[in-house]
């Protein structure tokens, strides 16, 4: 086993995780074939986000995550939460409430709708970081797996000052623990 690997093949927190991922493995699979995404990173993104709806309310699928209050109203609320009681983000794949009108609809409840959106999101911030910046190959996935969290322009923020591309990240290891957690997936049969 390679030692520097974050995540043990036995870890029973990711084991968990894992049981839970493979009931929508096949939708990864479409998916990440529709958009030349490896299933194994939209596995570490949804690792990262919900813990495959095992830490969301209730959990499951059309659970919700990020409950806290935030400080300014949006153009979608006039309070701290959303207006439907539930956090801002949505799903597997935790798509915000503020950001993304998919979380707004109830599509997202949908497994294989929130990931789509998900992977459509890695896509599209993939083609642009492409368009202006260098970046190709790992760089370049990590990049839009940053944006995915905190958005492409931090992303390029990040990538133009030279710092880390998960300066603006949450734990400022965004991407590099997503990457971790794919290669988690890898190590049980997802490519």
């Amino acid at each position: 086993m390679n030692s520097s690997l974050k995540y043990a093949r036995d870890d029973s927190s990711m084991n968990r995780q894992l049981e839970e991922a493979n009931k929508y493995k096949s939708i990864a699979y479409k998916i990440g074939d529709n958009y030349g995404i490896w299933p194994s990173i939209i596995a570490g993104i949804g690792s990262r986000e919900s813990r495959w709806g095992i830490a969301l309310k209730p959990p499951g699928p059309d659970g919700t995550g990020d409950f806290a209050p935030r400080k300014f109203p949006s153009e979608y609320r006039d309070s701290a939460m959303p207006p439907d009681g539930l956090g801002f983000g949505r799903g597997l794949m935790q798509i915000d409430y503020d950001y993304h009108e998919f979380a707004r609809s109830g599509f997202w409840r949908d497994p294989e709708n929130n990931i789509a959106y998900c992977a459509g999101l890695l896509d599209q911030f993939r083609s642009a970081i492409r368009r202006k910046t260098d970046l190709t190959d790992v760089a370049l996935l990590r990049a839009a797996i940053a944006s995915y969290n905190a958005g492409p322009g931090r992303a390029l923020r990040a990538i133009r000052r030279n710092l880390d591309i998960d300066f603006s990240t949450t734990g400022g290891d965004y991407s590099a623990d997503v990457l971790s957690r794919a290669e988690f997936f890898q190590l049980h049969c997802w490519e």
